[in-house]
């Protein structure tokens, strides 16, 4: 296994530690609701919660300019560090909704599952469910969008998807390389991660990533093979039949999609979906959908109050430079270091900020967005 996987892995270990220890303190503090007054309780315990969220998205974006960084060495590559702003994520998931509205949806999902004739424990294990899901999905999320920041900031367009072990079907048939333009398709809690690599035209898969889902499938057991793909669909594969195919043929589209909660019974309220909103128009006029959230402070060109989320931004355009200016303006990406022994630090500084505003504002009219 190559020095560069390793480097991948264990990052991803990192978060996974960091969102599962964050889960785990959150479901306690959950415990201590008193399901007979869900709101008082819930005004109660929110800024617990809360704090747990945040502490684990500035622990998980804290990581990603050392990862990036290390793998630059790896590759032989001079890095430059320190371009996330890790306090640009705090209070959102990965879509740009609030961590406040999105785990107050516990205490809805245990009302709902009352409502829809469940027990009393029953129906508090079911909101427990929906907290412990949305906070791995929300942290593992944010640390994506802190990684594809910082291999952005560092002049990355490309990586290979990093199948975490045990990873179920949906996941192995996304194996090989992806560019950052294209969405990093998940679902609920899941724990894959990207790598990224150098794109010169003929890239190859570093050595001990996964180049495609039958790199992938190859790489496991026969018994890994049964459960990943079950022991039909597994045999299928190793008589021939296309990974994909297969896949395809038992489950729905891959992407950010909704789970079941206790056993096989679908938790109520875990329906909702995260829904993109129109932010501009094509120029064959077709609207430009993303991902937008109105948390935090930082206010960039996009608009008065709201900005777009790192993934969004990476989408509408291929050109490094601008995806950078882009990201800088929004705050993912800290303003450069200036030479702080010169008196004149400052007005650089404010001036390279103003000039990404303003390119930012010109990138985004073109688009058909206004500012508003």
């Amino acid at each position: 296994m190559s020095t560069a996987s390793t480097l991948a892995l264990d990052h991803q270990a990192q978060l996974i530690a960091i969102s599962e220890a964050a889960t785990s303190r959150s479901v306690n503090i959950w415990r201590q609701m008193n399901p007979d007054q869900l709101d008082t309780s819930w005004a109660a315990l929110a800024p617990a919660l809360l704090a747990q969220a945040d502490a684990a998205v500035l622990a998980a974006a804290n990581t990603a300019d050392s990862y990036v960084s290390a793998l630059s060495d790896q590759y032989g590559i001079e890095s430059d560090a320190g371009r996330v702003n890790p306090r640009a994520f705090l209070g959102v998931d990965g879509s740009g909704r609030s961590s406040e509205s999105l785990l107050h949806g516990a205490v809805t999902t245990t009302k709902q599952a009352t409502g829809a004739g469940l027990g009393r424990a029953q129906s508090f294990q079911a909101g427990a469910a929906y907290l412990a899901s949305m906070m791995k999905t929300a942290l593992a999320d944010i640390g994506r969008s802190s990684d594809l920041t910082a291999s952005t900031g560092q002049g990355y367009t490309h990586y290979v998807r990093v199948v975490n072990s045990g990873a179920c079907s949906r996941c192995a048939i996304l194996a090989g390389i992806s560019s950052f333009k294209t969405a990093f398709n998940r679902h609920p809690a899941c724990k894959c991660t990207p790598a990224p690599i150098i794109e010169d035209g003929s890239t190859k898969v570093p050595e001990g990533f996964h180049e495609s889902p039958d790199d992938y499938f190859e790489s496991l057991s026969p018994a890994e093979q049964d459960r990943v793909f079950t022991k039909g669909g597994a045999e299928s594969i190793r008589s021939g039949a296309n990974v994909q195919d297969v896949v395809s043929a038992r489950r729905g589209a891959n992407g950010i999609t909704t789970s079941r909660g206790l056993g096989r019974k679908t938790v109520p309220n875990s329906g909702r979906r995260i829904t993109r909103e129109r932010i501009g128009v094509n120029t064959d006029g077709t609207p430009i959908m993303g991902y937008t959230t109105t948390e935090g402070t930082y206010r960039g060109a996009f608009k008065e109050r709201s900005r777009l989320m790192p993934e969004t931004i990476v989408n509408l355009t291929d050109d490094l430079p601008t995806r950078q200016m882009l990201l800088r303006d929004a705050g993912y990406i800290k303003p450069t270091v200036a030479d702080l022994t010169n008196n004149d630090w400052l007005q650089i500084q404010k001036a390279e900020k103003a000039a990404d505003y303003a390119g930012a504002q010109a990138f985004y009219r073109g688009l058909g967005i206004t500012k508003g």
